[in-house]
């Protein structure tokens, strides 16, 4: 087990495979990298803004229905009163 520190305007994404393994038409994945990607380019946004413009980016990447689950939780982190 390993721990990790977490600071103020840290985003915490927990996801699952259904995300990083959506693929386009040629077969490429989405895969962590743009997941990656997509959450530093969207960070100031508001949670539930942030999880819809990564599932957006997930179906818009996809040439196809997705067959697998979209599940993603993301927590971002203030400082403390």
């Amino acid at each position: 087990m390993r721990e990790q520190r977490l600071s103020p305007g840290d985003v915490l994404a927990l996801y699952t495979d259904g995300i990083t393994e959506a693929s386009n038409e040629r077969g490429d994945e989405f895969g962590e990298q743009c997941l990656i990607e997509s959450l530093q380019q969207h960070r100031d946004l508001p949670c539930q803004a942030l999880l819809t413009a990564i599932i957006d980016g997930v179906q818009r990447f996809s040439f196809q229905e997705q067959h697998d689950d979209i599940t993603a939780i993301v927590a971002k982190f203030k400082a403390s009163s």
